[in-house]
């Protein structure tokens, strides 16, 4: 359900500045009840079996594919995607919501922990259970209005959860069609609940007695959010967005790895959160700058309503004016512009897609936590310059690896401090539905999709199981055969004199 009163959010196009729709703001005051009844729908759906939790969830899967075009449609015009963009979000989200129906109760059944040679100690074997966490407060982004938020909300359902999350303020009316789907597929009322608004709101929902929250979004504001859960006792899943890097070998295909690397530098007009940011060319940088900036010169720019369109805009003016400022400062640190590098006149909130050379690293510190359609390359001696210079980021969300030999390749791969690593691919592999998904460093940790996901929204509970009667361990009184038996145990299996 979706709770609101006055104050409406107003959206634009943003690729023709023209209003979109309104939606009303959820009162902050309001947010406790709209988690207290979540809570209270919450404590009966635990209950119900897997089988039943299912049949909602296909029931609403079923509703999500029937709306594809939709869907496409939604998220192109509110968040300026391409629509091949948009149709790939809607495929790649209902495969995530897809895996967790199929998979959800194999993920979730309980475990035997068979206690082994512990055994002689008299220790029982164990169950492993995952039990649901109560309510997840969900404070969602933008960029990926379906895929960050369907998925997840799939998820904690599935283990039996209540959700009360709010859409991002930058995408409004995909949150109001996301909830309306959930709706109509018939969940007990309250159990999943939208709120809708700014930061009050989102702080309302932090501090409401929520059991986990989930944050999607920029490093600063997801840092405000993990503060305050941390001191109310809450645990969090957060994905901080990244500057992820790509170190390209030698022997990589120069031709097919340039148009991977300018399709993973500008998707989503480079608002995507494991978008190439750094690119580090192992060798002569020369022919491989001279072919990027050909590809980023030949893309076409303009509203997406077009089909023949490759990049669209940026989500609002002032995310255009930041951008713009995060290229100005790496100029001025010493980058040179190659392509672009200036905001192209409305309507709309459409800037150049640019390409910078760097020398040294000092330009590229000023980028990082840059949202937008920028790449810098820059020219390295060795491997180990490479892998020095992309781990030299306090991001760690995503990066990747470019070449032939596919084992010197993975033995790159493997010193990259990412929470998703690709070889001689990027971006589109982050849509695995089983892959787990999340950063490190302060790229967020937690991780979402698959059965890593899944867990994420549990606790899990141990039972240990003993008969009545019969022997114990470390019973009174002690007897000396306790002490013979240890000692015993440490002989035989840690080498104890």
């Amino acid at each position: 359900m979706a709770i609101a009163t006055s104050g409406p959010l107003i959206r634009f196009n943003p690729a023709t500045g023209n209003e979109l729709g309104r939606v009303e703001v959820t009162p902050a005051e309001a947010v406790a009840g709209i988690v207290a009844r979540a809570r209270e729908a919450q404590r009966a759906w635990a209950k119900t079996s897997w089988r039943d939790r299912r049949r909602q969830l296909e029931r609403w899967s079923h509703g999500l594919a029937r709306e594809a075009d939709s869907w496409a449609e939604a998220i192109s015009r509110e968040i300026g995607k391409p629509l091949g963009e948009a149709y790939g979000e809607v495929a790649t989200s209902l495969d995530a919501v897809g895996w967790t129906i199929r998979h959800g109760g194999t993920a979730l059944a309980d475990e035997r922990l068979r206690a082994g040679r512990q055994s002689i100690l008299l220790i029982p074997d164990a169950r492993v259970r995952y039990r649901p966490l109560g309510v997840i407060g969900m404070i969602g982004t933008w960029n990926y209005p379906l895929f960050l938020n369907a998925p997840a909300i799939a998820q904690a359902l599935a283990a039996g959860n209540g959700v009360v999350w709010k859409p991002s303020d930058l995408a409004p009316l995909v949150g109001c069609k996301l909830q309306e789907s959930l709706d109509h597929a018939g969940l007990p009322p309250g159990l999943v609940a939208m709120v809708q608004g700014g930061a009050d709101v989102g702080n309302a929902l932090v501090n409401a007695r929520i059991d986990k929250g989930m944050f999607t979004g920029g490093l600063e504001n997801g840092r405000r959010v993990l503060t305050a859960l941390a001191a109310n006792g809450v645990s969090a899943l957060a994905e901080l967005s990244g500057f992820d890097p790509a170190v390209v070998l030698p022997d990589a295909p120069r031709s097919a790895t340039v148009r991977s690397l300018t399709w993973g530098a500008f998707v989503g007009c480079g608002q995507t959160c494991v978008a190439v940011k750094r690119i580090y060319v192992v060798g002569d940088a020369a022919p491989w700058l001279q072919q990027i900036a050909e590809a980023t010169r030949a893309l076409r720019i303009g509203d997406p309503a077009s089909a023949a369109v490759d990049l669209g805009p940026l989500i609002s003016s002032e995310a255009r004016d930041r951008f713009d400022q995060f290229i100005r400062a790496s100029v001025a640190r010493g980058a040179k512009v190659v392509v672009g590098g200036q905001p192209r006149p409305g309507p709309g909130w459409f800037f150049d897609p640019t390409v910078l050379v760097a020398q040294s690293a000092e330009p590229e510190s000023a980028l990082a936590g840059v949202f937008g359609p920028v790449v810098l390359v820059r020219q390295v001696r060795d491997i180990d310059e490479a892998v020095t210079a992309a781990n030299s980021s306090g991001f760690g969300l995503a990066a990747s690896v470019w070449g032939r030999d596919l084992a010197r390749a993975r033995a790159v791969a493997c010193r990259l401090e990412a929470g998703t690593v690709t070889i001689n691919d990027v971006v589109a592999p982050i849509g695995h539905a089983a892959a787990p998904f999340g950063g490190t460093k302060s790229s967020g940790f937690g991780r979402i999709h698959g059965v890593h996901g899944i867990r994420e929204f549990t606790q899990t509970q141990v039972e240990q199981t003993r008969r009545p009667g019969g022997l114990r361990p470390q019973v009174f009184p002690y007897s000396p055969r306790v002490v013979t038996l240890l000692r015993t145990y440490l002989r035989l299996f840690h080498r104890s004199s």
